[in-house]
């Protein structure tokens, strides 16, 4: 018997590609009720377009991010929070852009740095603008969210700035954790399913 690992074949990688798709987005529903039930600060709904990122590459994760959002506007949230689903589109491009940067091991400060910057205080400004152009902004529905906003609105009276605040205060906390549970689980998977590069 040999000891050799064999290569997945290119049909084999389009097939995970395209399970990984659907996958992607049952994850993240799982990992949103969750969150849900716990009744956690954060979302909890986009680790799994990171992890699909980190395995399939930037389009498998975007997909399948974005598929999620479009299921979750067509049977809970309402029609038009499928615009949300370029939020998972972002995610899915900071995670790329933080592997093909080396920014994976969770051992290096810089790791830490770009995961905070990024998802912390840069996407934050992505989620904001779409909050406030689309949907007119104003406080989430999550309780310590909420407090975040109306403490920054009464105390500076920048509409735009406690927007951005209560969404940063939620994503600093969530993307991280997100992206740490991902590259934790994506270290786990035998090389040869990794299908980015």
């Amino acid at each position: 018997m040999s000891s050799e690992i064999k290569e997945i074949s290119p049909t084999g990688k389009a097939i995970i590609a395209v399970v990984l798709i659907p996958t992607i987005a049952a994850l993240n529903y799982v990992g949103g009720v969750i969150v849900e039930a716990l009744k956690a600060p954060i979302w909890g709904d986009t680790w799994a377009t990171i992890l699909g990122t980190l395995i399939g590459g930037f389009w498998v994760g975007a997909i399948g991010g974005f598929l999620y959002n479009i299921i979750m506007a067509l049977t809970v949230w309402g029609l038009p929070s499928w615009i949300w689903g370029f939020a998972n589109v972002a995610i899915a491009l900071i995670a790329y852009f933080m592997m093909k940067m080396g920014w994976t091991d969770l051992k290096k400060p810089m790791t830490w740095i770009a995961m905070i910057v990024l998802y912390g205080i840069l996407y934050p400004a992505f989620t904001t603008a779409i909050s406030i152009l689309v949907f007119g902004g104003g406080p989430l529905y999550k309780p310590l969210a909420a407090a975040v906003y109306t403490a920054v609105l009464s105390s500076t009276g920048n509409f735009v700035l406690a927007n951005y605040v209560q969404n940063m205060f939620t994503e600093i906390i969530d993307k991280p954790i997100s992206f740490i549970i991902s590259v934790i689980i994506a270290q786990r998977i035998p090389k040869r399913f990794i299908l980015a590069r």
